[in-house]
């Protein structure tokens, strides 16, 4: 992200973490010239793969609100939007985390044709 064109796709305020170990509360997921990447609260580089080499699905028990990602060999949950979620917000309200989660999820597939 240091060019002044701007990335194709990015999803901000993406909790990331690697199993139950936090590595983002308000982290970004960027899809750029077909490469995944997860960057951290501070943009800094977590993981970086092309699309074709990214696995992808909905993280189980999750409610649709979270995705597993594979980047490298690693598997990261990642729930686009839900650092967003304001104090006065109610537990239930978390439908533009769903529809987030399962954009990502969409255009991961759509990387690997």
């Amino acid at each position: 992200m240091t060019s002044d064109r701007r990335p194709e796709y990015v999803f901000d305020e993406v909790q990331i973490a690697r199993g139950l170990r936090p590595l983002a509360q308000h982290g970004f997921v960027v899809i750029d010239q077909g490469v995944l990447s997860l960057l951290g609260s501070d943009r800094q580089p977590i993981a970086e793969a092309p699309l074709a080499e990214v696995g992808a699905a909905m993280a189980r028990f999750q409610r649709g609100k979270s995705v597993v990602l594979t980047v490298n060999g690693t598997k990261y949950n990642v729930s686009p939007g839900w650092g967003a979620r304001g104090l006065f917000q109610l537990p239930g309200d978390a439908a533009g985390v769903k529809t987030a989660a399962e954009a990502l999820l969409k255009l991961v597939e759509a990387g690997k044709r």
